[in-house]
């Protein structure tokens, strides 16, 4: 291409090389795989991305994409999952690598994404200042490791923002000098299509930087309003080249959309709206060595390290007696509203989609590492020589006065840094202006290139701090055991069933401060489970499973913990499996699965389950199921509670220690409907109750063991009260249920699944013997779901029941029922996509014309 005829390709070359070798020595010199047995199983990247990606993998290489998965909890559109996490053309580079060594695949997805960001950052500033310059290929190095990247670096779908960044402002340049808006077109696109959280960022980076832009543009004595009127066609260009590479991402985004209002995401606090100002003199430290580690990367200031000599550069431009006093004002303009995005919550809530982040705050800070990067190359080439002594002296002192009052302010927080971190920062600051401005060429190019490269390198160590890395040897062991065993349970294109798992063989490649807890297992092995972990899980599925005793920690996930027979038959699990190191998992088929689901009465349909209620919610569901005048769930009798008070306890100090006597037999179920149980402590008759999931000061189900009618038990539980109020002791009396049971095997629906296309369908028979009005479906209620029934569409008259799940209209005698999933907002999506892009066609070539 032209445009790029005087770039140095042999510069953009060295700066990923650098990159990718700086990079390397980081990895190496903590261990982390392929240089050591270290693996990134760490963070939202062991509990999430790891299985993401090996979904991801199995899907691409076994030619099984769908855009409907039953390993998301109970089901769910892929859609967002993979709009969010997996669209980046880098992730392709997975597919070589066995399932097993799938954590190294990442590492090297990170490291060539980094040497990917120097690559364009290094294009972005040859051609931007029109140099060939090796100062760009040291720069685009602290571009590439600055402090977003090290800190959230194993966040690793946001890497592809960095990337982009340089293009589509290159592109947005290209379209301001000569007209032509493809580049800009295209780099936008494809910036919102891999990572439309920080892509939606980008769209707003572009909105300042061309207002900044059009700043440098306006003539001398030029009004305000007279540089718009002269500007106006060139502002339309841009408004519409961006208004239409947006809407041309809509075929992913409407159904992105659409799937993240189902999350609880859409709450809304009015407190992250007020123009508060969010942090003090401690940001300082920020512009220095290892002001995070590991244990800040979920609440720190803004990470805005981009290396000391980009900031004495950037000091530098300031101060330079060459550079316009007009075009620095337009810089610091620049600079400064950037600035307060992060430091107004408003604004800084506004950039992050209008919703505060849970955690990993100030994710628009790698935009100011752009333009302080941006800043420091235009000095560099000014020749940083050419400052007056005196304006030497201030370059060198700023900074020292900044890091010091930032370490100052956070020794005063009660968040100290190091000493020696402190220190290290200040002798970096002095031997980088020394080098900057030392006569000698051979002492300039020695010193900036090594102290750059060390302290690039120190400040990745040193946020990488306290990781708790996994062990990646341990983890291709177990996981090759794990996916042995659970191919026995597996059937990807046949029966549709749900399985629980007890247990894991993964766990032990987890540093236990990782605390892994096997939320998307389903996904990792492909199997169908109930729990998942997910910033894009629906909230609808999620209280459905909360309500009937399942532990939700947050919103974004649940697990299987809570599980009971009632529940089990709801849901459609079919086995139980009991993994093992040494031979073969052991297998046992549940009791009360009666298929995927059953024919159901009206007074089902019309079923409210409550919040905390799940005893009760569960009683009603059976009631309607099978009405009896008698309770299926029986109160235990409390004989006595003996309470001792613990005064070292911080958050459970009474014990209670409490004699019970169970009224029928079956199982015994704990349910606290309020946070007031430490259930690791619960004990009975003297034994642990084991449990899967830590679920302290949460509520779920929990099962005290099968008892016979008039058994007395003793049970011990630490609970944050003294009083024994609000909590539900009651068996399920075996014989009504195993009749309720009999009643939904002998009608059960069992049916298959498979692709057509990317869509899932799901199809089985079944014989409604009773002439029930609805046949009840272990699926989440979705307006994806185009439903026939003998043939015939029944999609308008199809149900929601419990609060989420679905509920087909039956006619009588022998039913065959065919669900076919179809991504809601995808036809219009692509419909607005098509025309979008063919309008930019047909304004590009009438651009041309003129």
């Amino acid at each position: 291409m032209k445009i790029f005829r005087d770039i140095k390709w042999s510069r953009t070359i060295a700066a990923s090389l650098l990159a990718l070798v700086l990079i390397s020595v980081i990895f190496a010199f903590q261990g982390v795989t392929p240089f050591g047995n270290h693996n990134l199983l760490i963070s939202d990247m062991g509990g999430q991305y790891l299985s993401f990606f090996t979904a991801y993998r199995h899907a691409l290489l076994n030619h099984s994409l769908q855009l409907y998965s039953f390993s998301q909890s109970l089901g769910g559109s892929v859609v967002p999952t993979v709009a969010y996490y997996l669209l980046s053309p880098f992730n392709l580079l997975i597919l070589p690598f066995p399932a097993a060594n799938i954590p190294t695949g990442l590492s090297l997805i990170i490291m060539v994404k980094i040497a990917a960001i120097a690559f364009t950052m290094a294009l972005f500033l040859q051609w931007h200042y029109h140099t060939a310059s090796f100062k760009t290929v040291l720069l685009a190095n602290a571009y590439a490791l600055c402090g977003f990247v090290t800190l959230n670096y194993f966040t690793i779908m946001w890497l592809d923002a960095l990337i982009w960044l340089p293009l589509v402002i290159l592109g947005l340049e290209h379209l301001i000098q000569t007209g032509r808006p493809g580049m800009f077109f295209g780099w936008l696109w494809l910036s919102i299509v891999t990572d439309y959280y920080l892509g939606y960022m980008t769209c707003l980076f572009v909105i300042y930087y061309f207002i900044y832009q059009l700043a440098e543009m306006r003539a001398p004595r030029q009004s305000f309003w007279q540089s718009l009127k002269m500007q106006a066609p060139l502002i339309r260009k841009v408004a519409l080249t961006g208004f239409l590479s947006g809407l041309s991402s809509l075929f992913l985004l409407i159904p992105t959309l659409l799937g993240m209002l189902k999350t609880a995401k859409t709450a809304v606090n009015l407190d992250n709206y007020l123009p508060t100002i969010q942090f003090g003199p401690s940001v300082f430290s920020q512009l220095g060595l290892g002001a995070n580690d590991f244990a800040t990367r979920l609440a720190h200031a803004p990470t805005l390290f981009s290396s000391t000599l980009v900031l004495l550069l950037v000091l530098v431009f300031f101060a330079h007696p060459d550079l316009q006093p007009a075009h620095r004002r337009h810089v610091a303009g620049l600079v400064v509203a950037l600035f307060l995005t992060m430091a107004i919550r408003t604004l800084d809530t506004a950039w992050h989609m209008f919703q505060r982040p849970a955690g990993f705050p100030y994710r628009e800070a790698f935009f100011f590492s752009f333009v302080l990067v941006m800043i420091a190359c235009e000095a560099w080439l000014a020749n940083p020589r050419r400052l007056a002594p005196k304006w030497r002296v201030a370059v060198l002192l700023v900074p020292l006065v900044l890091l010091i009052s930032g370490w100052f302010s956070r020794q005063a927080q009660g968040n100290p840094l190091p000493l020696s971190t402190g220190i290290a920062s200040l002798l970096i600051v002095i031997i980088t202006a020394n080098g900057l401005f030392a006569a000698q060429r051979w002492l300039r190019v020695s010193v900036i290139p090594s102290i750059l490269a060390v302290e690039l390198v120190g400040n990745a160590v040193l946020n990488m701090q306290g990781s708790p890395y996994g062990n990646q040897k341990v983890y291709a062991e177990a996981y090759r055991t794990e996916y042995r065993q659970m191919q026995a349970v597996d059937d990807p294109e046949g029966q549709l069933y749900r399985v629980e798992n007890r247990n894991t063989l993964i766990n032990r490649a987890y540093n236990y401060d990782s605390q892994y807890r096997n939320y998307n297992d389903p996904m990792l092995f492909n199997f169908h489970d109930i729990a998942y972990y997910s910033s894009t899980f629906n909230n609808q599925t999620r209280q459905f499973l909360t309500n009937l005793g399942l532990f939700s920690k947050n919103v974004r996930r649940v697990s299987s913990e809570g599980l009971n027979p009632v529940s089990e038959l709801l849901l459609g699990v079919k086995y139980n499996v009991t993994l093992n190191a040494v031979s073969n998992a052991s297998t046992t088929r549940t009791a009360s699965y009666a298929g995927m689901g059953f024919p159901v009465g009206l007074p089902f349909t019309r079923l409210t389950l409550k919040p905390h209620q799940a005893l009760p919610n569960q009683e009603k569901i059976l009631q309607s199921l099978r009405p009896q005048p008698q309770p299926y769930f029986n109160q235990a009798t409390v004989l006595k509670d003996r309470v001792t008070y613990d005064q070292h306890a911080a958050s459970y100090p009474y014990l209670h220690r409490l004699t019970l006597r169970v009224t029928a037999s079956g199982r015994l179920f704990y349910d606290d409907p309020h946070p007031d149980s430490k259930y690791t402590t619960m004990r009975v008759n003297g034994q642990l109750v084991p449990t899967k999931f830590n679920a302290n000061g949460g509520t779920v189900i929990r099962t005290l063991g099968t008892f016979k009618r008039g058994d007395v038990v003793q049970l011990t539980v630490k609970r944050t009260t003294k009083q024994w109020r609000h909590v539900r002791l009651a068996s399920l009396d075996q014989r009504h249920f195993d009749t309720v049971v009999r009643a939904a095997q002998a009608q059960a629906f069992i049916p298959r699944y498979h692709a057509v296309g990317l869509n899932t369908v799901v199809s089985g028979r079944i014989n409604n013997q009773r002439h029930a009005p609805y046949l009840y479906v272990a699926i989440p209620s979705d307006a994806g779901w185009q439903v026939r029934v003998n043939g015939r569409k029944v999609t308008s008259h199809v149900k929601t029941v419990l609060g989420g799940m679905l509920a087909v209209p039956l006619a009588a005698g022998t039913n065959q029922v065919q669900l076919v999933y179809h991504v809601p907002g995808a036809r219009i999506g692509i419909a607005i996509s098509l025309l979008s892009l063919l309008s930019f066609a047909g304004l590009t070539w009438r651009w041309r014309r003129i």
